[in-house]
């Protein structure tokens, strides 16, 4: 229960298997009460929220497009008139396309743009000047990827907006140092969610078996795996700011 006391908002919780509802759920297993959010999906928000009242949390459930920095800062104030205050963000939300580059279109790279780069920088944004507010400090961790650092045919978009996110972390970090606020990026490998599922090598049992024989563990992530990361830096990283933590099994250190 290291973290009862503190309200912590995670983005990108909607779905039962995706990487938000990991991060959100061992977050509130260490005592944290949660505010939920993603795009739309209402209904499996609050679903999720009444999970973790079941826990004994309290919990919200609020639905934002967090590429939209009108709605992102009326997010964090319904948190806060619901639950307090903002302790730890887990800026999550995150969409990926499958498509080379040849075939491209704007319509494809500008959502991920929009969500994996303009959403980060709105939610950190919102979460920076609530913690700034509140005078206590407080800790950001954004979810990148593995691919910001292992690269990809088929996604390089995709890519770039998650090594963007390394640039953005450490220069977040020094920035907000002076009010004890912690920027950190988790970078998760090959995890089982909903967001992966139109992966090309997870077509097949044959590319399911590769992918599975380039993770030096020999197997995938789960979301709750990458929460615990977020436990770490949000319970225990109070002197670590401006890093990414891979969470992939060595997937980025093996021979893929």
């Amino acid at each position: 229960m290291r973290l009862q006391g503190k309200v912590a908002l995670v983005t990108g919780a909607a779905n039962d298997r995706s990487i938000g509802w990991g991060i959100a759920r061992a977050l509130a297993d260490e005592g944290a009460d949660v505010v939920l959010n993603d795009v739309s999906q209402a209904d499996a928000l609050e679903q999720r929220a009444a999970e973790l009242r079941a826990l004994g949390r309290r919990a919200a459930a609020i639905p934002a497009d967090v590429t939209d920095p009108a709605q992102v800062n009326a997010m964090f104030d319904c948190a806060v008139r619901e639950l307090g205050r903002i302790d730890i963000v887990a800026s999550n939300a995150g969409i990926i396309r499958w498509q080379p580059i040849l075939e491209t279109t704007p319509q494809n790279l500008q959502p991920v743009v929009n969500v994996n780069i303009k959403g980060n920088v709105y939610v950190c944004q919102a979460a920076a000047r609530q913690m700034i507010a509140q005078g206590t400090g407080g800790r950001i961790i954004i979810t990148s990827s593995v691919q910001a650092d292992v690269q990809f045919t088929i996604n390089p978009i995709y890519g770039a907006t998650k090594y963007a996110m390394h640039i953005f972390t450490s220069s977040l970090a020094l920035e907000l140092a002076p009010y004890n606020i912690t920027v950190n990026h988790i970078g998760p490998g090959w995890v089982p969610s909903a967001l992966n599922d139109p992966t090309p090598d997870l077509q097949t049992a044959a590319g399911v078996e590769r992918q599975r024989q380039a993770v030096p563990l020999k197997r995938a992530g789960e979301p709750y795996e990458m929460g615990r990361a977020v436990v770490y830096l949000a319970a225990d990283g109070d002197y670590v700011t401006g890093v990414g933590i891979r969470i992939d099994g060595g997937l980025s250190i093996g021979k893929y």
